[in-house]
């Protein structure tokens, strides 16, 4: 079987690794991946190991463009995979438009997050309706999500399905990478590091944590904040930072790819998002056996017992937030059961290889079916 995984942009972010992770994990079991994204990206491109690589077009400059949806139509006939996956809106859109010059190919949608939250208008949600008409199948990565979906677009039950996302498994010394992100960031070996992960955007809501970090920083100086990552508020939160005085307190590392190693050398992780879908994140640092502190929104509560794999936090209350991380910083005998538990989670239900093979059982019945 030849899948097509179009994405966005070939980028470390969720929806892409997600779909490069899958991808890897089909070309395990006997199957060829065309990975294509979109639009160029000319910094830290992800590629998927013997699959075939590509960029569609340039920068996106125009709401639709016709030379894109006509680039996409000659890939399509030059590649001639048995079923495509869309993973993001644009790709559905362009993929969609395409599909009316092109021979009946199967389309799925990956849904990854709470698609009424980005709706915005009528005129928006009767175009998706009508994009969606041309999808065969949604997977969603929660039942949230799913539901969700077929609320806001009326979609037929019977044409989506819940497929968790399967996580590397991969556990790194922990003792080793602890000493390592420590010697980096010239902290002593007995420093505290919370680690946010992910995209400087304004729905990631880094301001919250320096909220937060600036109520801890008051009596705890030995608990800092290590912020992963970079994107478009990544200036305006540095320079709030030092304008607080909290540059000793938090620190931002910019774009990292070995995300493993890191998440291993620290303590927990937070995530305060004001939306989210089903947070891979939290499921990364479970690997670790790291447990998180997150904000109560999308599907957080799918991938994040409260109490037992860390803490889920109501209202983004900036007081109780910083009770949270400072309960698991200071006692490692709850931070170690709580990480344990997560590391057992996700290796019961977000196993990389069961996970391909449902999304290797969808494809053939769909083919099957077209």
């Amino acid at each position: 079987m030849k899948i097509l995984q179009l994405v966005t942009k070939r980028q470390y972010r969720g929806a892409e690794v997600f779909a490069a992770n899958l991808s890897e994990e089909l070309i395990k079991l006997g199957h060829e991946i065309v990975f294509a994204g979109l639009y160029k990206n000319n910094d830290n491109i992800l590629e998927v190991e013997d699959a075939e690589n590509l960029d569609i077009s340039e920068e996106k400059n125009t709401p639709l463009s016709l030379s894109l949806i006509r680039s996409l139509i000659s890939i399509v006939k030059k590649t001639k995979p048995d079923i495509v996956q869309c993973n993001g809106s644009d790709t559905l859109k362009y993929m969609v438009a395409a599909s009316y010059f092109l021979p009946k190919i199967p389309i799925t949608y990956r849904n990854i997050s709470t698609i009424s939250e980005w709706m915005g208008s009528k005129v928006k949600l009767q175009l998706y309706k009508a994009l969606f008409n041309r999808v065969a199948h949604v997977s969603s990565v929660g039942s949230g999500p799913r539901e969700d979906l077929i609320l806001t677009l009326n979609y037929p039950k019977s044409k989506t399905s819940v497929l968790r996302r399967g996580i590397p498994g991969e556990q790194k010394e922990i003792k080793l990478c602890a000493q390592n992100l420590r010697n980096e960031l010239e902290f002593t070996q007995d420093t505290k590091i919370v680690m946010h992960v992910g995209n400087f955007s304004p729905e990631k809501n880094h301001r919250f944590l320096l909220d937060v970090f600036q109520k801890i920083a008051k009596d705890h100086e030995k608990i800092k904040l290590v912020c992963v990552g970079d994107g478009i508020t990544y200036d305006k939160i540095q320079t709030e930072i030092q304008e607080r005085k909290l540059g000793g307190i938090i620190h931002l590392l910019g774009f990292k790819k070995n995300i493993p190693e890191l998440l291993a050398g620290a303590d927990c992780v937070v995530l305060s998002s004001l939306i989210e879908g089903v947070p891979g994140i939290i499921l990364e640092a479970a690997v670790q056996g790291k447990p998180c502190v997150a904000s109560n929104v999308g599907g957080v509560k799918e991938v994040l017992i409260d109490k037992k794999t860390g803490y889920i936090i109501d209202d983004f209350d900036a007081d109780v937030f910083a009770d949270k991380i400072k309960q698991l910083c200071l006692n490692d005998q709850l931070r170690f059961k709580l990480g344990e538990n997560a590391q057992k989670l996700v290796f019961k239900e977000f196993n990389p290889l069961k996970n391909a093979k449902k999304f290797e059982a969808l494809y053939l019945k769909l083919i099957k079916e077209s």
